[in-house]
């Protein structure tokens, strides 16, 4: 009997390990970038995408992994229809799906910027979420109150994360806005590219962050709101608790950056800073900047 016992036993273990494997080879690794604020210097007159944004395209398309591409925001100068057809034939070289979280710039015009990047099977909901490969991702719009996520927008990011956030491995978030900034926390001293558009609260910390600790899953959020003049910091990155925050931008010319994820098989992510002057790694990793 007690051979038999210890026969079956063997059995199971070899049948889950079968399954485990099986898992392992139908779970594939992937990458993806982060960009925000290509339309890049703000004084410049031009509708198209920062120039060194685009000669980096060759590097991005270079990573035989690249899924898609995620902007955090300001894609255009300004909210034209100009700009925009203008944004859709650049990027279109990339020859990549990408998402958007929409800045303020692309706002400005909603009715226009609905109808070009709205979801169309939600009303043309400037939000949205997907999933990958057993990781989540979601999209904000954090100029429909004044950095808070509120009404429909919060009701829709609350029923994503009860229906998909166990079940997920990471959590990824894009904003184009700072949405955890404040005067008086530990990223007063980051410099977002126009304080004076700063609102001095929102419901970030009081409605937000505490669903995303409750998840206790790696969670990564991005903003785009930096790197775009002489004033703004260029990236920030900050973890607290599971909380990853990953800021970056472009258009002052000195220190513009992106970032690319990598995400291997079993989920352990790994994130990339793109310089996009001189030697493309020469800030490290984003964990390698402490707050300011």
């Amino acid at each position: 009997m007690k051979n038999i016992l210890t026969i079956a036993f063997f059995v199971i273990i070899v049948g889950l390990f079968i399954v485990f494997l099986r898992w392992i080879n139908t779970t594939t690794s992937y990458s993806f970038f982060v960009a925000g604020h290509v339309y890049g210097d703000a004084n410049l007159k031009s509708m198209h995408l920062h120039p060194p944004f685009k000669d980096a395209f060759p590097y991005i398309q270079s990573h035989h992994d690249m899924a898609f591409g995620i902007f955090t925001g300001d894609i255009v100068k300004k909210a034209q229809p100009q700009y925009f057809e203008t944004f859709l034939a650049e990027i279109n070289d990339l020859d990549l799906p990408y998402y958007i979280a929409p800045g303020n710039h692309d706002v400005a015009n909603m009715d226009l910027y609905e109808s070009l990047f709205g979801d169309k099977q939600r009303e043309n909901k400037t939000y949205a979420a997907f999933t990958k490969e057993n990781d989540l991702f979601i999209l904000l719009d954090g100029n429909l109150d004044e950095w808070s996520i509120t009404g429909e927008q919060l009701e829709f990011v609350r029923n994503t994360i009860e229906y998909f956030g166990a079940k997920s491995r990471n959590i990824f978030v894009f904003v184009h806005q700072l949405i955890w900034w404040n005067k008086h926390n530990e990223f007063k001293n980051v410099v977002t590219n126009w304080p004076p558009n700063n609102p001095d609260t929102n419901n970030y910390w009081t409605v937000v962050e505490p669903m995303l600790v409750s998840l206790n899953k790696p969670v990564y959020l991005f903003a785009g709101d930096l790197g775009g003049n002489q004033i703004a910091s260029a990236f920030m990155y900050h973890k607290q608790d599971n909380l990853n925050y990953v800021g970056s931008g472009m258009g002052h010319g000195k220190d513009d950056n992106f970032v690319i994820v990598h995400v291997d098989k079993t989920g352990v992510v790994d994130l990339e800073m793109v310089a996009l002057q001189g030697e493309k790694n020469r800030f490290g990793k984003p964990q390698d900047h402490l707050l300011p």
